[in-house]
C-alpha cells in the first residue's frame, strides 16, 4: 500500500478535526485506502454525550442499521450486510481527558486488512476527541467574550508591542470617540506623547513581573476628564500579554432596569425614578420628564426607598449603581 495514500488519509482526519466542517473527506479517503464501498464512524461519549454517527450522504441504510446494532462488547468483527458485501469493524477506546469509544466500520465485498482498519480507527479517534476539545475551547472562549462585552468599562488585551489582541464593546465605543485613546494600525495609541510613554513604561513593568497594578491617566481633548487606565498582568505563566481596564469618569452609571426589577420588585414608575437618581437628576426633573407632580414622585420615591432599604437619595443611587454592574445586552 502506497505510503502517500495512507498519509493523505490520516492527514484528512486531522484537517477535518481542525476545520470544524463535515467528516466526508476523511471518510471517503479511508474507504479508498481500505478498498471499501463505504466507511462509517460511531462515537460513544461516555460522559453523557451518547452516540454520534459520522456518515457520508451515500451511506446505505442497511449498513447504518448494522453499525448501530453491533454489540458494544465486541472489539472487532464482521457481519453480512448484503448477499455480496460485509461490514467489518474495529473498536478503539479514547484515553486521556475525554472518555469514550470509537468504532470504525467498513463496507466491502470481503473483509480486508484488520490491522489497517485499526490504524485508521485510532487516527479517527484522535481526530474526534480533538474536535471535542476544540469545540469546548471555542464555547468557553465565546462565553468569556460575551462576559467581556457586558462590562460597562473598556477592556483591551495587548502584547508587549502594544498590539491589540482583543477588546470589548465598551472599549470599541471609547476608541470611536478618538479623544484620547485609539487604535492605529492595530496598536494602542495615546494622543499625548507623554501619556504614550507613561503607558509603555507601565506595560513594561507589568510584563516584567511587577504585580502591583499600575494606574495612570490618559488626557483627552475638549477638557473632558482624563481616562483612568489600570494595567494588569498575569500572576503566573507566560507574561506576553496584559490587560488594560479603561474607565471614563464622565460616563453615566449603567442603567439596570431589568436587574433592579428582579432584585427589588420595583414598579415601572419606580424604575423611572431609579434611573433618574442614578443619572444624577433631581426629583423636579424626573417629575417634569414624566409630566406628574413633584408630590407624586416624592411619594413613589419613598416607596422605592422602602424596597431598597435606604433612607436617602444618595443611598438609593449608590445601592442601585452597585446592583447594575453590567451593560444591557446588545441586539447585534
Amino acid at each position: 500500500m502506497p505510503c502517500e495514500a495512507r498519509l493523505f488519509a490520516f492527514e484528512s482526519w486531522m484537517e477535518a478535526a481542525l476545520g470544524g466542517g463535515d467528516w466526508f473527506a476523511p471518510l471517503r479517503k479511508s474507504a479508498d485506502l481500505l478498498d471499501a464501498r463505504n466507511v462509517i464512524v460511531l462515537w460513544n461519549d461516555f460522559a453523557g454525550g451518547g452516540l454520534t454517527l459520522l456518515a457520508a450522504p451515500d451511506a446505505p441504510s442497511d449498513f447504518i442499521r448494522i453499525c448501530m446494532t453491533v454489540p458494544p462488547g465486541e472489539r472487532s468483527g464482521s457481519v453480512q450486510v448484503e448477499s455480496i458485501a460485509r461490514a467489518w469493524w474495529q473498536r478503539v477506546r479514547a484515553d486521556g481527558e475525554i472518555e469514550g469509544e470509537l468504532t470504525l466500520f467498513a463496507l466491502a465485498d470481503v473483509a480486508g486488512d484488520q490491522s489497517l482498519l485499526g490504524e485508521i480507527a485510532a487516527v479517527a479517534m484522535r481526530a474526534v476527541t480533538a474536535r471535542i476539545k476544540l469545540n469546548a475551547v471555542r464555547a468557553t472562549s465565546a462565553l468569556k467574550t460575551a462576559a467581556f462585552d457586558q462590562l460597562p468599562f473598556g477592556m483591551v488585551i495587548i502584547d508587549k508591542h502594544i498590539r491589540i489582541a482583543e477588546k470589548n464593546e465598551a472599549c470599541r465605543a471609547l476608541f470611536a470617540r478618538s479623544d484620547g485613546l485609539g487604535a492605529c494600525q492595530e496598536k494602542l495609541s495615546c494622543h499625548e506623547p507623554a501619556d504614550q510613554s507613561a503607558l509603555m513604561s507601565a506595560i513594561e513593568r507589568a510584563l516584567s513581573g511587577d504585580l502591583n497594578a499600575a494606574v495612570l491617566k490618559v488626557h483627552r481633548a475638549g477638557g473632558a476628564q482624563p481616562y483612568v487606565v489600570r494595567v494588569v498582568a498575569p500572576r503566573a505563566g507566560p507574561r506576553d500579554h496584559c490587560l488594560l481596564m479603561i474607565v471614563d469618569p464622565d460616563d453615566e452609571p449603567a442603567a439596570g432596569s431589568e436587574i433592579w426589577r428582579a432584585m427589588f420588585d420595583l414598579t415601572d414608575c419606580e424604575l423611572i425614578i431609579a434611573e433618574g437618581l442614578v443619572s444624577g437628576r433631581r426629583i423636579t426633573e424626573i417629575a417634569n420628564q414624566r409630566g406628574v407632580s413633584i408630590e407624586t414622585v416624592r411619594s413613589q420615591t419613598k416607596r422605592m426607598f422602602e424596597r431598597l432599604n435606604v433612607s436617602s437619595q444618595a443611598e438609593a443611587a449608590a445601592r442601585l449603581s452597585r446592583s447594575a454592574p453590567f451593560k444591557l445586552a446588545s441586539l447585534t
